[in-house]
């Protein structure tokens, strides 16, 4: 058992090392490098600081929303008969509700990408309203347009979990609860709810190592370009603060 157990603490000890032995290495082979021009352009633009940038998401979201869209119309807005639930098709799941769950995770995918547009046009808004030159219209308007695609993808959110609702009464999400997402999941049957877990862990395990790779690439951001410390500490919070959560969870539930 004590064998066992050490040797889970070892493997759960392990990604953090490889991360710090990979910061270790980018900091070695970077320091050789000289540095990159300072005059490089980062700011993706064609006309305007950035707009690069602002088109990319303002197409990925229009994109998200007509598919979203779409997914929704292929659902009924309600449940068919339990006969009529799959067809002839042998798939435990019915291609209605493929639909309806792509819907679910398109409408989550727009909302992120919708306020990550709005953050970034207050951000540039605020940041540069003082310089002259500044494209003063084009940066409003962008924000503008960024604040209206929250709205669109938030009303569309709520109609695709009202449609949801519908379908599956038995498993509704309340929009008005604080524990949502906590409610949804103690509805769920045996089968289900170890569906979700293997997805959690499998998220929490990639989370480590996208995270560790951002910690190498702002290191060697700093190394080859300018000193950027804030992205850094950042980092490394939401790190300790996942790992942190894990194990917490993982003692309060074998503490039971």
């Amino acid at each position: 058992m004590k064998h066992s157990s050490s040797s889970s603490i070892k493997k759960r000890l392990r990604l953090p090392l490889y991360a710090a032995g990979g910061a270790a290495v980018g900091f070695i082979g970077a320091s050789g490098i000289s540095k990159v021009p300072s005059d490089l352009n980062w700011t993706l633009s064609v006309y305007y600081d950035y707009d690069l940038l602002f088109g990319v998401l303002a197409a990925s979201l229009v994109v998200m929303v007509l598919w979203n869209i779409f997914s929704l119309s292929r659902t009924p807005s309600f449940p068919p008969m339990e006969e009529d639930t799959y067809g002839e098709s042998d798939s435990l799941i019915s291609p209605a509700e493929r639909s309806l769950g792509k819907a679910m995770i398109l409408s989550g995918f727009s909302v992120i990408v919708a306020f990550t547009w709005a953050a970034l046009a207050l951000s540039l808004y605020a940041s540069h309203s003082d310089m002259t030159n500044f494209p003063e219209l084009f940066n409003l308007v962008n924000l503008i347009a960024a604040c209206i695609s929250i709205i669109i993808v938030v009303v569309l959110q709520t109609l695709t979990v009202k449609r949801y609702n519908r379908y599956f009464p038995d498993r509704a999400l309340d929009l008005n609860s604080r524990n949502m997402k906590k409610d949804h999941f103690e509805k769920l049957d045996e089968g289900e709810k170890w569906v979700v877990y293997r997805a959690a862990y499998r998220s929490f395990q990639m989370m480590n190592v996208l995270l560790g790779v951002g910690m190498v690439s702002m290191m060697l951001y700093s190394v080859l370009f300018t000193f950027a410390p804030f992205p850094i500490v950042l980092l490394a919070v939401i790190w300790i603060a996942n790992i942190g959560i894990y194990y917490r969870e993982t003692y309060r539930v074998s503490n039971q």
